[in-house]
């Protein structure tokens, strides 16, 4: 059965990710010429901070990956909707991405991924392309056997901190836990980091800090976290999106 994924900021009250939903049946039926064509609509994540492009952008870098091959993930966090930005189909990988390209497939799409231009909905609302726009088109990609029709292009939505330098890294999500996620690999983050002035050494996990310690982790994306035991690791550092955190220098204890 094919899969299409919603994440969006339109939360649950209003009825615009139902609306979505009521798209994609009904263009599968239309497409299917009447038949029951059954397609699982899965919600990714639908409270995503309003307008918040980096935050959709780690939520869809992390999640996506779970799924099987040919999967479509839908992504509607859109300040720009009915603007500049395009439309994009975009296939990295074994999964397919369809929303706008402003930047919330900054993590899962590169330079060499192919995109299309999405075409063909210009009586789209200027001010509701995920029902009008996205929706739809990513329905007809999974009727059409994952063969898109629209222009190839290339992305140049990009987010705020841009392409991580080497040997360091950058704080690219909050979550709503007050951990701090970081885009070093653990792998170059080594036996400690330093983040806002602080040394941390990289434990297993939360239980080998002290209560209302600060400490870091590989965490589940494979890159260092930083957390507070029992507490919020963003309200003791003040941190904010775009922090560097960079690996740790030897202590001289460490050397021998």
């Amino acid at each position: 059965m094919p899969i299409i994924t919603l994440t969006t900021d339109f939360g649950t009250s209003d009825g615009y990710v139902g609306a979505m939903k009521g798209v994609i049946a009904r263009t599968a039926q239309k497409l299917g010429h009447g038949r029951p064509i059954e397609v699982s609509v899965i919600d990714l994540a639908n409270d995503v901070p309003r307008g918040d492009i980096a935050h959709a952008a780690w939520v869809v870098a992390t999640a996506t990956r779970e799924f099987p091959e040919d999967t479509v993930h839908v992504v509607v966090v859109d300040p720009g909707v009915g603007g500049g930005r395009q439309p994009v189909i975009v296939k990295a990988g074994t999964q397919w991405y369809v929303g706008p390209d402003n930047g919330v497939f900054a993590y899962v799409a590169g330079a060499a991924d192919p995109a299309w231009v999405i075409e063909g909905y210009d009586d789209a609302s200027p001010t509701f392309h995920g029902r009008d726009v996205f929706a739809p088109a990513a329905t007809t990609l999974v009727m059409a056997s994952y063969r898109p029709s629209g222009t190839p292009t290339k992305l140049v939505g990009a987010l705020p901190w841009g392409v991580r330098p080497e040997g360091e890294g950058r704080v690219v999500h909050i979550d709503r836990y007050g951990n701090l996620v970081t885009d070093l690999p653990g792998a170059q983050g080594g036996a400690a980091v330093t983040i806002a002035g602080r040394r941390l050494s990289v434990l297993r996990t939360y239980e080998d800090a002290p209560k209302s310690e600060l400490l870091a982790y590989v965490g589940s994306a494979g890159t260092i976290e930083i957390a507070v035991r029992d507490g919020r690791a963003d309200r003791v550092l003040q941190a904010e999106r775009g922090m560097r955190v960079v690996p740790a220098a030897p202590l001289q204890s460490e050397y021998r």
